[in-house]
């Protein structure tokens, strides 16, 4: 008898895993924006959460997931009268996939709730095994089992059955659209539009025929920073994607305004860590 064989594509590799945790969050509690150069997924266990995700707005319940690309600024406020419960995994990945579950935001069907349910019942197996303590809600595995490489590769295969699971299909979620929503989607639209130029926090409230304090409002809300930060971030954003496209640190500090390469490099290195010349 003659076997057939067929040849396997790599279609995700996981390449480093950043953090791995199930954690509750009170009603009221607001998680301050954050940006980082790899991906992370919030899956909601239990509860309800506004979760945005650069110029979307969405509301989590139970069930529902959210892919956090690369460089996508985020938040979340807790809404659900008893809290949320999240479980969080973040990482870096490579493929051919990954453009497929850019804005991915998803409430999962039966074989992806199933997929969720085992990957964190061995979360939470490897967690009883490292530090049997209830009362601690969140213990950072990864510090503890970095050198274990079954662990590790256990890991990355957890997340690679949940990535290549939600590649297709998988009902998208709707926004959320509220005027509030619609201005802050518009005011982030004009600092995309105008991220080369010194636009001033009146100015962009001029734009949108609101007050200073309004806005400032309206970012504290959604973005969990002010208004200059947020526009620093995405300065910041812009000029990382300029120098892995190849551009030097002198062409994209004068394209983004900034007075000088020297100040360029020292703002980018205050706000990402790295130096903008080794990206």
């Amino acid at each position: 008898m003659a076997w057939l064989s067929f040849e396997v594509k790599e279609q995700v590799k996981i390449e480093k895993i950043h953090s791995f945790f199930k954690l509750h969050f009170e009603k009221g509690h607001n998680f301050a924006g954050e940006m980082h150069d790899f991906w992370e997924v919030v899956y909601v266990v239990d509860g309800e959460v506004v979760i945005s995700a650069d110029e979307n707005v969405h509301k989590f319940k139970s069930g529902d997931i959210i892919f956090h690309k690369p460089l996508e600024l985020h938040k979340f406020n807790v809404v659900g009268d008893d809290g949320v419960t999240l479980f969080v995994f973040s990482f870096s990945m490579s493929g051919e996939i990954c453009k497929k579950l850019e804005r991915k935001a998803c409430h999962l069907d039966k074989y992806g709730r199933g997929l969720m349910k085992s990957f964190i019942e061995f979360y939470e197996y490897e967690r009883e095994k490292i530090f049997n303590n209830e009362s601690l809600q969140v213990v950072h595995l990864l510090s503890y089992l970095s050198d274990d490489n079954v662990f590790l590769h256990t890991l990355s295969t957890y997340i690679s059955r949940i990535v290549l699971s939600l590649s297709d299909g998988a009902v998208t979620l709707s926004k959320t659209k509220t005027h509030e929503t619609e201005l802050f989607k518009r005011a982030l639209e004009i600092m995309n539009e105008r991220v080369a130029e010194q636009l001033s926090v009146s100015e962009l409230a001029a734009s949108l025929n609101m007050s200073v304090s309004s806005l400032k409002r309206l970012f504290d809300k959604y973005a969990g920073m002010s208004v200059h930060k947020y526009f620093l971030n995405l300065k910041i954003k812009t000029a990382t994607l300029m120098l892995k496209g190849g551009m030097s640190v002198s062409e994209t500090a004068d394209t983004l305004g900034f007075s000088s390469a020297g100040y360029f490099s020292t703002t980018y290195k205050r706000e990402t860590g790295n130096n903008p010349s080794q990206i």
